[in-house]
């Protein structure tokens, strides 16, 4: 019996946006914008538990899970604005997925880490080992990138 031996593959390219092509982008109203997305979908991830949820392994990989439902919520589907639904909360993964499948590491470790889990940008600055210049340009690349696949963000 001979096993398959799955490769990974390293990419050379990077989709990240340059601050030329960041010009037309207002980024602090658009970072405002995605930290609001972001509260939301972190309400609705408690909410719909049984739901799809994105992970990200220990390498910075996308990963959706799905669990099975044992019972129907009897309180309702209602969390906030955006995530009316389980399944708008579903479609929300998908396309996050999607997202980090794009995305330069960099930017994936700078939305999941900072925005998401809380971290600081100095401690997140320190773990990619990168200049406080290219730090920027990842962080409003991402942030522009997550508005633009959301359909959030803002023009000058």
């Amino acid at each position: 019996m001979e096993l398959k031996k799955e490769f990974e593959i390293d990419y050379v390219d990077s989709l990240t946006l340059t601050k030329e092509d960041m010009k037309i982008y207002n980024i602090s109203a658009t970072y405002i914008k995605v930290i609001e997305e972001i509260k939301k979908f972190k309400i609705a991830r408690n909410k719909f538990i049984t739901g799809c949820h994105v992970r990200l392994t220990s390498s910075y990989k996308p990963r959706l899970e799905s669990f099975t439902k044992k019972k129907i919520d009897p309180v309702g589907d209602a969390v906030e604005d955006y995530f009316d639904s389980e399944e708008h909360y579903n479609q929300f993964n998908h396309r996050l997925n999607d997202l980090y499948l794009i995305m330069s590491e960099e930017e994936i470790i700078y939305l999941n880490d900072c925005l998401i889990c809380g971290k600081s940008e100095n401690e997140v600055k320190d773990k990619l080992n990168i200049t406080r210049t290219i730090f920027s340009i990842v962080k409003d690349s991402a942030v522009v990138r997550f508005a633009i696949a959301f359909n959030i963000v803002v023009y000058k």
